[in-house]
């Protein structure tokens, strides 16, 4: 008759000690791969994984890969998909002694059939696991590690667990940047029709990377879509809806071929070579006599690159978006009043505060649906003084075509932005309301 504690004992001294060793996980490599290339391909050959257990382990025993930060494929990315069965390999009989058992979310196990013993050193491999990395590249990292469940009387038990060390290193590949961006300072003194220092061109300047990956882990760029949006109708100098004319503005770049929009309120430029780090430059030029607008300037590029499944179809990659790419400001100060009731039974008051000892022109930009009437020099700011305008403005709303309901509209002096506050306001002639509205 057999003793339960002998049976235990038995048990304990097959499945050696419950120490504090640990096995340790090598890798053949620890490649960079580009994110683009991870999201595009979907699935990737990983390299081998080497387990170095600290232990001994008996039949029925598991050994565990985890890889985290990315999903172990089952299959084949291939049109007619095929099972994944890794392959292990190890000294002496090791591998016909562990086989693979099965796939698990992360994990690969694998199966001790036969007892085995690792002497100091001893090492088993795993070969041919696939992952999926369509989502594993925002991770950023994919970390390799093993485990070991042994049986016991008391139930299975987590031994030799290693530290996880760096499989995969994600990097984004293709990135974009400003080297330049649009700074020119519109002169109110050359009535906003040039800016300081002269002349009427302002360049953008977009920087393009593509960073080093692991060879074969990385895209093969075919070209590149610059798109930069902003207000620039004013280039058209007649207003016929292009800027083909002699006299209209342009808009130029030695990177490929420019296309303004119909509504003129952005502009692209489509590279068809493959891209490489550098740079492309967008200059805008603006006619003669023709008032440049204050704005902002917001710019986006789309890399092409091949997709790595193969194929005809290229994907894309937006390495910037909708990024602010710089403005155009007044060397003066403007003030937008965006209310003002107008007619017979309302009598309006705007007046400019000027603290500087620089005596300004002023300007009125009267708002007519999607457009603007321009009114250049209707009044003069005096200097360390207060100047109403009120005439002006009443002027210039009915030469805009507005003679009753609401207008908006904009107030340009050219005096220091800091020194310059503009009050408006409108009464109501029948029931003596006064409303502040700027």
């Amino acid at each position: 008759m057999f003793k339960k504690t002998l049976i235990a004992a038995a048990v304990v001294a097959t499945t050696a000690t419950f120490g504090a060793a640990a096995s340790t996980v090598t890798t053949a490599s620890t490649p960079t791969v580009g994110v683009e290339y991870a999201q595009g391909i979907g699935q990737i050959v990983a390299a081998d994984v080497v387990v170095t257990p600290a232990r001994d382990y008996d039949s029925g025993d598991i050994i565990t890969v985890s890889f985290a930060g990315a999903t172990v494929a089952t299959h084949t990315a291939a049109a007619t998909p095929v099972a994944i069965v890794p392959t292990i390999t190890g000294a002496g009989n090791l591998a016909s002694n562990i086989e693979f058992l099965e796939y698990d979310g992360n994990d690969v196990k694998m199966l001790v059939t036969n007892p085995v013993s690792f002497a100091a050193g001893t090492t088993v491999t795993v070969s041919g696991v696939q992952l999926i990395t369509t989502e594993a590249s925002d991770k950023g990292l994919v970390k390799v590690s093993a485990v070991g469940k042994v049986a016991t009387v008391e139930g299975a038990k987590i031994v030799d667990a290693s530290t996880a060390v760096t499989y995969i290193t994600y990097a984004t590949e293709l990135k974009g940047a400003f080297s330049t961006k649009f700074d020119a300072v519109v002169d109110v003194n050359a009535a906003r029709k040039e800016f300081v220092g002269g002349g009427t061109t302002d360049t953008l300047v977009l920087s393009n990377t593509v960073a080093s990956v692991a060879a074969g882990m990385g895209v093969t760029t075919t070209g590149a879509t610059y798109t930069v949006k902003g207000d620039f109708s004013f280039l058209d100098e007649n207003g016929d809806g292009d800027i083909a004319d002699a006299k209209d503005g342009s808009i130029t770049s030695a990177a490929g071929t420019v296309a303004l929009a119909a509504d003129m309120m952005s502009v692209t430029v489509k590279s068809g070579s493959a891209l490489s780090t550098g740079t492309v430059g967008i200059s805008v030029n603006g006619p003669t006599g023709v008032v440049i607008p204050d704005q902002s300037f917001t710019a986006s590029t789309m890399v092409s690159y091949t997709n790595p499944k193969g194929g005809a179809t290229d994907l894309v990659s937006t390495t910037l978006a909708d990024s602010a790419a710089g403005s155009w400001t007044l060397n003066g100060a403007k003030a937008h009043v965006p209310l003002m009731y107008v007619g017979t039974n309302y009598a309006q008051a705007v007046t400019i505060s000027n603290t500087s000892t620089q005596t300004g022109g002023v300007d009125i930009v009267v708002y007519i649906g999607d457009d603007t009437v321009e009114f250049e020099g209707v009044a003069t700011a005096a200097g360390e003084g207060v100047t109403d305008i009120s005439a002006a403005v009443r002027q210039a709303i009915a030469d805009g075509g507005i003679t009753s309901g609401v207008a908006s509209f904009d107030v340009i002096v050219n005096a220091p932005t800091t020194a310059i506050t503009v009050n408006a306001l409108y009464y109501t002639k029948s029931d003596g309301d006064r409303v502040l509205t700027k």
